[in-house]
């Protein structure tokens, strides 16, 4: 459950070292809106309140790679990279898709992709499928969206009992 603090709720994502200097954004109120920021930040972390379109809780800190990839899928644009890019959702979250980032709602008769927490990577390179799965059951590290400009790896840090 959210906590009534945004900010609060948004630096539950990741270890204190990372979030407690973190900028802090809130999600648009309106479709096609921009981040709100919450909190300015100084360590180039930015960190996301729960997303109220999604049925878990799922706050996230990015690094400003991860960033770019959450602003060019709000953009409609292919994200570009400086690096590698790491993030944080420590709290878990949830997916409409495994494969389409532009999904909103689960297929009829399909259920939300529910995630434990988790660190996020992408990279300015194509993730090997041969390498890892790109199957969210597999209980090890896999590729979410993978062959689309906003694929990045997901990588488990707790095992959930359905897996």
């Amino acid at each position: 459950m959210p906590s009534a603090n945004p900010i609060y709720d948004a630096m539950s994502a990741a270890p204190l070292r990372i979030s407690e200097n973190a900028a802090v954004m809130g999600w648009p109120t309106e479709a096609g809106g921009a981040l709100v920021e919450l909190r300015a930040g100084t360590n180039g972390w930015t960190c996301l309140a729960d997303d109220p379109g999604t049925p878990t809780h799922d706050p996230m800190c990015l690094d400003a790679n991860w960033l770019e990839l959450i602003h060019a899928l709000m953009e409609g644009r292919d994200p570009v990279y400086t690096g590698v890019g790491f993030g944080y959702m420590l709290r878990g979250g949830s997916a409409a898709s495994n494969t389409d980032p532009t999904v909103m709602q689960p297929a009829p008769g399909e259920d939300w992709l529910i995630d434990g927490p988790h660190v996020m990577i992408v990279a300015p390179w194509d993730l090997d499928p041969a390498v890892y799965s790109t199957d969210h059951h597999s209980g090890g590290p896999y590729i979410m969206y993978e062959g689309t400009p906003y694929e990045h790896l997901m990588v488990p840090v707790v095992v959930m009992p359905s897996d």
